[in-house]
């Protein structure tokens, strides 16, 4: 799974969920986490955070890998079910 992008990367912190950070200063930009209502990952930034369109595509591309694993292990657990 890609992590690394130009601006921005991810990091998963047990517990919490993704986070987001800033490649030069490395503060954190959001958090990403699985929202069960809507049954896929959201993203909530921290305020005051500003983005371009390269750093958003990069956030959608990490957010698109994040549901693909999640729907191969929903897959592989109704596989184990039958």
């Amino acid at each position: 799974m890609k992590t690394k992008y130009k601006y921005i990367h991810f990091e998963k912190v047990e517990g919490c969920g993704w986070y987001c950070y800033n490649n030069k200063s490395e503060s954190v930009l959001g958090r990403i986490e699985y929202y069960h209502k809507w049954k896929q990952y959201v993203v909530e930034f921290e305020e005051g955070c500003v983005f371009n369109d390269t750093c958003l595509t990069d956030i959608v591309h990490f957010l698109h890998q994040l549901q693909k694993q999640e729907n191969i292990s929903k897959d592989q657990m109704a596989l184990f079910k039958k």
